[in-house]
This record gives C-alpha cells, sequence and structure tokens, in this order.
C-alpha cells in the first residue's frame, strides 16, 4: 500500500476511533452503546412525566441497559437466532411491519375518500346470485347461466324479482326478490359496492363477478345516511313455534312495554327478567352500535324509527323472536376529519386495501426492472392436468417445465421455482379452475419475491425500520431465553420448587379469616333469598338451587374457599360466626354475603399447594436474580462516566 495512504487511514481511523470512544456511554463486552442509542432507549423506556436528567436516573437505566443487552449475547451465544420457529416469528413480524412503510399513504387516502363519500348515502339493493359450480374454464356454466337469467329480466320475459326467488343462491334474500335491504360503503365487497354505487337508482346492472359467483344488481331506492344507532333489547324467543306462541309472546311484549311507559317498571329490569339474548342479557340489553346494513331490513327499521333516547319500539317480529327496543343515542355520520381515522383502519382490513398494494406492488415492479415472460406461464398452464386440482388429488411431477417465469434484479425465477412454491404453499392439493388457480397463485409467488427484495431494501436503509425490527427481535430471544430459564423452569422444577418453599415458608401465612362461601350478586332480592335459605338450615347447594333458575333474572356468583378477613374488609371480623349467615352488604360490585364455616383468628402457615401460585412466582423471581447475577459476571459491562454527567440535564 502507498505509504502516504496507509499514514492517512492510520489517522483517519484513530479520529473515527477516539470520536466513538467520545460518544459511547458504556459497552458490553466489545459492544459500545452510543449517546445517540442510549437516548433513544431512555426516552422509550420512560413515561414524559418521569424522564428525569440527573445522575442516578441515568446511571441507572444505563445498568438495566447494560442488562439487557447482556440478555440479547447470551441468547445469540446460544444461537437462538437460529432456531426455526423464532426466525419465523421474526420474519413474519418483519413482513408485517414493512406493510406500513411500503404501502402508499395516498393510494389507501383515496379508497378513505371515496368511503366516506358512499357514506353519505345509503342504497337499497336487491341482487341475484350465481355460484360458481365448474371448473373448466372453457365451460363456464354460471357464467353463461347469469348471462342467461340477465336476458330473460332485459327482454321483459321476466321480472327481477321473480328470477330471483327462483333462481338465486343467496338463500337469505331469494325469497324476498333478491333483496338485501339498504347498504352503505364497507360492508360488502368491494366489487359488489362499486356495483351498487355506479348503477343508477331504479336500474340494474349487468353480470359482475366476486368471489361469491356472479352477481346481477337491482337499485331500488336511495335516501341520506342514517349514521349510526345504539339501542338495547328485549328478545322473546318463538322458537319458530305456532301462531298461537307468537300470538302469545307478541302479547307479553306489548304487556312489557305499557309498563316500561307507564313506569310501573324499567326497561333494565325487564330485560333482566324476560330477555333471551344471552349476549345482551347482562348488559341490560345494550347491543353495539351499528349502521345501516348490519341487521335485518326490519329491525333497522325499528331501531331507526326511534327517535329520542328512552324511546320504545312496538313490538315486531323477526326470524329470531320478537323484539322491543329502547333507545340509547343516535349518532349523524361526522365530518371526514371525525370518520377519517375509523374509516382508514377499516379499509386496511378490506378487500379494497388490495387495490393500493397492487398499485404499489406495480410500481415497484417497475422500479426493480421486473420483467415476465407470459408465453411461458401460458404453456405452463397447459401442461398441468385439470385432474390436479379435482378433489382429493395432490400435484403432479413436471419435471419438463423449467422456462423462466419472471426475472427481478437480474435475478431469475422459473416454472419449477414457482411450482415448488405452490407445493410448499399448498401441499400440492388446489381446487377450482386451473387457470384462475394458478394465475391467483401467480400473482401471490411474485408479490412474495417482490415483498422481500423491499423489505430487504428497508433493513438496509431504513434506520427507524432496523430499529423495531431489532428491538422486536430482542424481544423475541430474550422472551424465549427467560422462559426456558426462569418461567418454565420454576413451573418444571419441582425439586426445586419444594426446597425453596421449605427455606422460605414463613413468608406464606394464612392470615386471620375464614373457611366459606363468599356470595355477590345485583339483585338484592335474590340474596335476600339465600340469606334466609341459609338462615332456616338449608345446604348451600340447596339455597342456590332455589335462587338460580332459568327465570332467576340476575345469576348468584358464588366463590368458596378460604379467605383473609382483609378481602372482606366492608365486614366486621367480629360479627362473622361459623355456621351463621352474615348479613347483606353492599360494596362496588353489587351486594355481597357471606356464609363462614370455620373461623380462624390467628395466622397459620400455608402448605405448599395453597401457596403454589405465590411459590412458583417468588421461584421466578429468585431464579431471575441468580441468573442475572451470571450474566453481569460473564459479560464485562464498563460505564463511561464522563459521557454520561455531559447527559445530566
Amino acid at each position: 500500500m502507498n505509504k502516504k495512504y496507509s499514514v492517512l487511514l492510520g489517522i483517519s481511523l484513530g479520529v473515527t476511533v477516539m470520536s466513538a470512544q467520545a460518544q459511547t456511554v458504556f459497552t458490553v463486552g466489545k459492544d459500545a452503546i452510543s449517546k445517540e442509542e442510549f437516548l433513544a432507549g431512555y426516552k422509550k423506556n420512560s413515561s414524559n412525566n418521569t424522564l428525569r436528567y440527573d445522575y442516578n436516573s441515568l446511571n441507572e437505566f444505563a445498568n438495566l441497559y447494560a442488562l439487557y443487552k447482556m440478555k440479547v449475547k447470551e441468547a445469540e451465544t446460544l444461537r437462538m437466532d437460529t432456531l426455526a420457529v423464532l426466525k419465523n416469528d421474526i420474519n413474519n413480524y418483519k413482513t408485517q411491519l414493512a406493510r406500513n412503510y411500503l404501502t402508499s399513504k395516498d393510494y389507501v387516502s383515496v379508497l378513505t375518500k371515496e368511503a366516506y363519500e358512499r357514506s353519505k348515502t345509503e342504497r337499497k339493493v336487491a341482487h341475484i346470485l350465481v355460484q360458481h359450480y365448474t371448473a373448466d374454464p372453457t365451460n363456464d356454466a354460471s357464467k353463461k347461466f347469469i348471462d342467461s337469467l340477465y336476458n330473460q329480466i332485459n327482454t321483459g320475459k321476466a321480472s327481477f324479482e321473480d328470477i330471483a326467488k327462483r333462481y338465486s343462491m343467496d338463500k337469505s334474500t331469494g325469497n324476498l326478490g333478491g333483496s338485501l335491504g339498504y347498504i352503505t360503503a364497507l360492508q360488502t365487497p368491494y366489487e359488489f359496492e362499486n356495483v351498487a354505487y355506479s348503477t343508477p337508482v331504479g336500474s340494474m346492472s349487468k353480470p359482475f363477478k366476486t368471489q361469491y359467483g356472479y352477481h346481477i344488481i337491482k337499485v331500488l331506492a336511495e335516501r341520506p345516511t342514517n349514521g349510526t344507532v345504539e339501542v338495547a333489547q328485549i328478545l322473546l324467543p318463538t322458537d319458530n313455534g305456532t301462531p298461537d306462541l307468537v300470538n302469545e309472546q307478541l302479547k307479553l311484549a306489548n304487556e312489557i312495554r305499557a309498563k316500561v311507559i307507564a313506569k310501573q317498571a324499567t326497561f333494565e329490569n325487564m330485560v333482566r327478567q324476560y330477555s333471551k339474548d344471552e349476549y345482551s342479557v347482562n348488559n341490560d340489553g345494550k347491543l353495539p352500535a351499528f349502521k345501516t346494513g348490519k341487521m335485518t331490513e326490519n329491525f333497522e327499521n325499528a331501531a331507526f324509527g326511534l327517535k329520542n333516547p328512552g324511546d320504545i319500539s312496538e313490538p315486531f317480529v323477526t326470524d329470531y323472536g320478537i323484539h322491543l327496543l329502547k333507545l340509547i343515542s343516535k349518532k349523524p355520520l361526522g365530518t371526514y376529519a371525525e370518520e377519517e381515522r375509523e374509516l382508514t383502519s377499516k379499509i386496511e382490513q378490506n378487500s379494497r386495501f388490495e387495490i393500493a398494494k397492487q398499485k404499489d406492488m406495480a410500481e415497484a415492479k417497475k422500479r426493480l426492472g421486473f420483467k415476465e415472460f407470459p408465453e411461458n406461464m401460458a404453456a405452463m398452464i397447459a401442461t398441468i392436468n385439470q385432474s390436479d386440482l379435482e378433489k382429493g388429488a395432490t400435484l403432479q411431477e413436471y419435471p419438463q417445465l423449467t422456462a423462466k417465469l419472471f426475472e427481478v434484479q437480474s435475478k431469475s425465477y422459473s416454472q419449477k421455482d414457482f411450482l415448488q412454491y405452490v407445493k410448499d404453499l399448498t401441499m400440492g392439493r388446489l381446487n377450482g379452475r386451473k387457470e384462475d388457480a394458478f394465475r391467483e397463485l401467480y400473482r401471490i409467488y411474485t408479490d412474495k419475491v417482490i415483498t422481500d427484495i423491499l423489505v430487504d431494501e428497508l433493513e438496509k436503509n431504513n434506520k427507524e425500520y432496523q430499529g423495531l425490527v431489532s428491538e422486536y427481535r430482542n424481544g423475541v430471544l430474550i422472551f424465549d431465553l427467560m422462559d426456558k430459564n426462569i418461567w418454565s423452569k420454576a413451573t418444571k422444577d419441582t425439586v426445586g420448587l419444594r426446597n425453596f418453599y421449605k427455606s422460605n415458608s414463613s413468608q406464606y401465612q394464612w392470615q386471620p379469616g375464614f373457611d366459606g362461601v363468599i356470595f355477590q350478586s345485583k339483585n338484592h332480592e335474590a340474596l335476600t333469598q339465600i340469606h334466609d335459605a341459609l338462615a332456616q338450615g338449608l345446604s348451600v347447594e340447596d339455597a342456590l338451587a332455589k335462587v338460580n333458575t332459568p327465570t332467576t333474572s340476575e345469576k348468584i356468583y358464588q366463590q368458596t374457599g378460604r379467605f383473609d378477613f382483609s378481602s372482606v374488609s366492608n365486614f366486621d371480623k367480629n360479627q362473622l360466626k361459623e355456621g351463621k349467615v352474615s348479613d347483606i352488604k353492599s360494596d362496588n360490585n353489587g351486594e355481597t354475603l357471606i356464609y363462614p364455616s370455620k373461623i380462624y383468628t390467628t395466622a397459620m402457615p400455608k402448605t405448599l399447594d395453597e401457596a403454589k401460585g405465590s411459590v412458583v412466582e417468588d421461584y421466578q423471581k429468585q431464579l431471575e436474580k441468580n441468573w442475572e447475577t451470571e450474566l453481569r459476571s460473564k459479560y464485562s459491562y464498563k460505564l463511561n462516566t464522563d459521557v454520561l454527567k455531559k447527559l445530566v440535564r
């Protein structure tokens, strides 16, 4: 090497090393932690109201951060980052995280604004569905069939409603002439929604395809959005009963409504007493707020027809039974700024998000020099037997298929590469039309290849992404390492656990308390019945059986076991007597009743089984402390106090 350049290089390296040392807060082994990394970690691991820049706080964090680095080094020393299950976990996270960086916010914004504009109106639509029932791409009988239905309607030979009743494969709407009721944005497949909002009111669409099959839509009406409504309900089941049963339940519903309106009973009490909707009965009948298109049409009509909070609907019938609704609140559609966040979140979980992803993918392919050889794709599809896609069949071997399908960044991907990917992904089992199946799998394959390249670029060029991936990777490694060394070990090491208990048994004591049963409920009447039954000498089982019946408006919850007096602090321990039921006391959870079978006035040791939860937790802490001591002795830690002092503010 030229001596001049050798000297310059030496000076340059010397300056770099000195500069690096000057900015290093601490080292773990040979790994140096810079001021920038240290401060970023300090800010991230401290809440704003506790972030202090005094020497003691910074020094304490330096010790903790060094221990974190030691755990990572230990995991790497044990080559845990080579374990397949952890590598897959980390790679999946990298791909998921990359979506936030690889998807253009502009495309998502366009879709969000489109969804908001559509949300301003609701469209009443009917449809005819013909599902796919052939795998032969040369003889798509389902497409031919729906075309024939369209022609019958279009030429006036039959009405839309009649065709829907006779031929639609959507059995839930066919007998209604195909009516879906009113829909709004983000409730149906994007292809369906596009047609529903682009077809003029009163008109019929041409046949089109979604994942469910072929559709024809008729737009029946349009109205401004109803916004969002929240209601509570009482459900009286009819169980597809006789007209007499339906009339009997309707009569009961009207009686309930009259009592509530006359203020002889609250709606909430009637819910607890009569409603059979198991999902809402314990929440005063309240249902999650919903928009048009979520419920059946007559349910929505009743809910949105209520004007003021507290209004009670007339009874109405659905397939589920007889309903009474109480209006909780109504909320109109907000401004775009108010709705944007929720709409964006829904779009990112909706099929239309694929549109944004595919636009980004197209741009990425162009930038990376992606080149396809479609003639080789067509030749491959023609070579593969349709019988490979029949039920129970697997993809055969096609050793002759080696031609290039595409290339990107000077690397070629062949028919053989693609078929191997298909086998790994599907276990060789495919279904459906051959061309559709392979072209969709080809799209998925090329997207994966491009995504892998883009993720590699992110790892090399994007510091924020690098940091998040590194943080997740280290977290996964440390979690698995601690599970093996501490958490699982504490539960599986029965000898060590027993020895730890023996050495620390004085820490595990029953405090003064009682054996017995604690009853809790929000229903004073039911608890009073329990109290009276126990006072009369009935057993706990008999007392509960007397109250917990199918018609009980509020269940009684019981806990049986050993309790400290401190756990029932609202009871006077001197008033609790063995074999005597206590008075009823109110608390934040409702009301409580105690039935003690034995009173303990002094502390006494717990057995290992009785204290096991606490013993395992303490044993884990001891194992962790011992392990951390080992790590600190194994990996050297050197703090640069001069740099740390400069960080003090």
